[in-house]
């Protein structure tokens, strides 16, 4: 299962890598298209559907622009082209009424849903809900897409099969992007959307914030965008740059700010927790011999000593009580003698050796693990029972600087 799982990802990100966008949205984003209230009924189906005696069918086979007249001309995004009663007055004459006449109830209850039946008389305005069609925040013309011979139905492909059609059935941003980069016409991010005077994407809307919620350019901002936007970054940061000024990413990056969405109020006293777990994402801002080590020291938790006439650092503390040594592990024998022990300093340093350099450098090991050949060593073996499997390995024929803290040149026990 987990296999196939793994294949199909790949699958789905090779294909979003050729072609560049994969229709697969849900519906348009609520931030470009609002929400809207629409108390009507109405059936699309029907009055698009081109009647068929032999199938029994019904209709009345219009075309889109014979109601939405004027969509061919319109330049604004805004421009709603909707019939109102004039519009619908040429075939539903006999519902909609006049002032001389006014139309019965049960025929304004043909369209409009909130109605009430139970009551006698003509219909006041007040009874009639108000249709809300919020001005979309996006840059459109229908103009220029007619103007290029697209059909209605490029865009608005589920329109005939719905009865009342609504923002659902706009396009979304995939279907977009796909359509624009098949004709070679521009995906600039500032060709649909409105930018500011820097020339950035304007993102605050009264409706909420604008962000990528799809596979656009891999910059998926979902709930682990905060954890995986690095990837998104290194791919392609002129995408990042039509929303975001440098000072945006300086703001957590500046090595100075603590950003609460990484770091809770208390994070002091707890991140070690992290860093006993191994976590490299601490290291994607602080460097562990220089921002740990420097901290510990002001702290009181390492301090500063000669240790083989090499200026270092080490964890460390004398308690002035016990005139004992104390430290964040055990001081005794089960840190320095009793391989057994789960305490052992050898097995933790396997384990994490990260969590060791937050306090330690290279020659705090080597004052008991560098060898007898070298000045001041006492050949503590590093190498566990059989250190004749890294002899001549490949880690020492790639790179013998790790092998030389200990080794002497010509030492032939490391070659």
């Amino acid at each position: 299962m987990i296999r196939t799982r793994t294949l199909f990802a790949l699958t789905l990100l090779g294909a979003t890598g050729l072609c560049g966008a994969v229709i697969f949205e849900g519906g348009p984003d609520t931030v470009i298209f609002p929400r809207q209230t629409i108390p009507l009924f109405f059936n699309h189906d029907y009055h698009v559907r081109v009647p068929d005696e032999a199938k029994k069918t019904t209709g009345e086979g219009l075309d889109c622009d014979f109601c939405h007249e004027n969509i061919a001309e319109s330049q604004r995004s805004s421009d709603r082209d909707i019939p109102g009663h004039d519009g619908c007055d040429g075939c539903h004459e006999e519902w909609i009424g006049d002032e001389d006449e006014p139309a019965d109830r049960k025929d304004c209850a043909r369209c409009h849903k909130d109605i009430d039946l139970s009551v006698t008389g003509s219909v006041a305005a007040s009874e009639v809900s108000p249709m809300h069609i919020p001005k979309p925040n996006i840059i459109f013309s229908h103009a220029v897409h007619s103007n290029a011979e697209l059909d209605c139905l490029a865009c608005h492909a589920n329109v005939p099969k719905k009865t009342l059609a609504t923002r659902d059935d706009f396009p979304t941003m995939d279907q977009c992007v796909d359509c624009h980069m098949k004709s070679g016409a521009s995906i600039e991010c500032t060709t649909c959307h409105y930018s500011d005077i820097s020339g950035r994407v304007v993102t605050q809307y009264r409706e909420g914030q604008l962000k990528p919620n799809r596979l656009h350019s891999y910059a998926i901002h979902d709930a682990n965008f905060l954890d995986d936007h690095a990837v998104a970054a290194q791919r392609q940061k002129s995408y990042c740059d039509t929303c975001h000024k440098e000072d945006y990413c300086a703001s957590c990056h500046n090595g100075v700010a603590r950003d609460v969405r990484y770091h809770p109020g208390d994070w002091i006293s707890m991140h070690y927790i992290s860093a006993k777990k191994d976590d490299t994402r601490c290291q994607s801002c602080h460097r562990v011999q220089s921002f740990c080590l420097d901290c510990h020291v002001r702290s009181g938790v390492a301090t500063i000593q000669n240790v083989t006439k090499t200026l270092t650092r080490r964890t460390v503390r004398v308690n002035p009580e016990t005139n004992r040594a104390t430290g964040p592990h055990p001081m005794g024998p089960d840190w320095i003698e009793r391989k057994k022990s789960r305490n052992f300093h050898g097995f933790h340093a396997q384990r994490n050796i990260r969590a060791c350099a937050s306090c330690h450098q290279e020659q705090y090991c080597l004052t008991c693990h560098m060898s007898k050949e070298r000045r001041g060593g006492i050949g503590r073996n590093p190498h566990g029972p059989n250190p004749q499997r890294l002899k001549g390995s490949l880690a020492s024929k790639q790179n013998a600087r790790m092998c030389l803290k200990c080794h002497l040149p010509t030492d032939p026990s490391w070659r």
